[in-house]
Formats: structure tokens, sequence, C-alpha cells
């Protein structure tokens, strides 16, 4: 296990075990083949290499595992997808925010943080684990705007 920050979160991963898993998982458009889902697949090509970087680094492959769900069209034609993803590991220290954060228009008990243009937050409340996840498992939650690819 390896502890690393993200922004004002300590996480402490299996970085060999969490990619592992994705290298044997099918992409998110074989569950769903939505154009929603079908155009997430499509931008992860498209991420900063930053975002790429920190994808990697947590031992994720973006286009696979995860529950991805399209919020809203921005003015621009950009779209606002809410995605997580699970890594084996468990969280070491949160943020501490004075407000409370907004998900969705709402007030969420997530702390996101803002890393490399989007909003990360992690949990142990999880949702959705696949079967044969390993174990402890933690929650990667996420806020991004991306290019709609779709024609």
């Amino acid at each position: 296990m390896k502890q690393m920050n993200i922004d004002s979160w300590l996480i402490e991963i299996d970085i060999a075990k969490t990619k592992e898993f994705y290298e044997t998982y099918h992409f998110i458009t074989e569950d769903c083949g939505c154009d929603y889902c079908t155009n997430f697949v499509l931008a992860c090509d498209t991420f900063s290499p930053e975002v790429t970087d920190l994808f990697h680094t947590l031992g994720i492959d973006p286009r696979k595992e995860g529950e991805v769900s399209e919020f809203m069209k921005n003015e621009d034609g950009t779209h606002i997808y809410i995605a997580f993803y699970h890594l084996v590991g468990k969280i070491i220290e949160r943020p501490e925010h004075s407000q409370p954060t907004k998900k969705n228009g709402e007030d969420s008990p997530l702390l996101f943080v803002n890393v490399h243009g989007f909003e990360i937050s992690f949990t142990e409340d999880l949702s959705l684990v696949p079967d044969g996840f390993p174990m402890p498992t933690i929650q990667m939650e996420m806020q991004l705007n991306i290019p709609w690819l779709l024609t």
C-alpha cells in the first residue's frame, strides 16, 4: 500500500491490485450503450495529461468499471458528468471545509477538491462495487466537464 496526497486528501492505495482489476474488467459501454456513456468513453482520450496521469497513478482505466452519469449540457456545449471509480485502499485523512459542498446543486456530505479541473472526493460509503473487487475498497467520486464528441 502506498500513501498519496491528492490535494487535501490522504489516501492509502494498493496501485497494483487496483490496476490488475481494471486490466481485466470490461469497458463501461459493455454494460450501457447509451450515447452519454459512449461519449464519456470517447472523451477519456481528450483528458489533459495531468488528469490522464492521475488515473494512471491510481491504477484506474477511466473507460472501465466506473459508474458514469451525464448531468447536464453547459452553454459552451460541454456536458457535466458525474462518475465514480473504486480503488483498493483506505482514507487516512479528509479535508476540512467550513462550508458545505454542493453536488448537483444540493448539499453533499462529500468534500470535493479541485484537481486539474475536476472536482474529486473519496468515500468509504460504497455503491455498485463489482463482484470480485479486492478489499479494502474506497470510492473516488468526481464531477467533470467533457466535450460532446458524438455526431
